[in-house]
């Protein structure tokens, strides 16, 4: 009888992971947006340390505030994916959610040459400061997809974090290019640093 409640209980957890995804998958998204957000924002935030004239304008200092969070990341990224690349599958839902993500770091791949090439044909810089607000649309929707799939309210106030900055950041592009950065930057830390930080650590402890 104990050994039958002992298979049972066993079987159940298989079935749980099968839905859930384990701690790998978790584990890998966690540790991209945890240094995603941290690059990204810290970025935003030279840029308007920029706006202040506290952060060099011009020369080498400048260009490494443009390229290398990117480059810094780019790495990062590669060493991630070649550590977990021998982690078990994911379930349903893991993949599902794996899924989602991808798919706004696609679109917002596409967008950035849309506007891109829009704000070079226009001659607007204007323009390109509109590709970070719909990458800010997409991660909430991203995040909205996990809270329905997760049902964890943290991971639904996260996607209203993500919302809330899209309508910031869509008013304050036309006022102080100052503090369309800061909300930028604290937004990549808040909304993506942290819960990237927290998803990591919480699937490091399960594991």
């Amino acid at each position: 009888m104990a050994s039958d409640l002992e298979t049972a209980r066993d079987d159940l957890a298989y079935m749980r992971s099968l839905v859930r995804g384990g701690g790998a998958m978790q584990s890998t998204i966690g540790e991209a947006f945890t240094w995603a957000g941290a690059l990204y924002g810290g970025q935003c935030l030279l840029h308007w340390l920029q706006t202040l004239h506290l952060m060099p304008e011009e020369g080498l200092g400048a260009l490494a505030i443009v390229w290398a969070p990117t480059l810094v990341f780019c790495i990062i990224l590669g060493v991630i994916i070649w550590k977990d690349r021998k982690k078990p599958a994911a379930g349903a839902s893991a993949r599902a959610l794996n899924a989602v993500f991808q798919g706004a770091g696609l679109a917002n791949l596409v967008m950035a040459f849309v506007f891109g090439y829009g704000a070079t044909k226009a001659e607007s810089f204007g323009l390109w400061l509109y590709h970070p607000i719909v990458v800010c649309m997409f991660q909430g929707v991203a995040w909205y997809v996990a809270w329905n799939i997760m049902r964890k309210a943290w991971l639904g106030l996260v996607a209203a974090g993500w919302f809330a900055t899209t309508v910031a950041l869509g008013i304050t592009v036309f006022g102080d290019i100052g503090i369309y950065l800061l909300t930028l930057g604290v937004a990549l830390i808040a909304f993506m640093c942290v819960p990237g930080l927290i998803i990591w650590r919480g699937a490091q402890k399960a594991a």
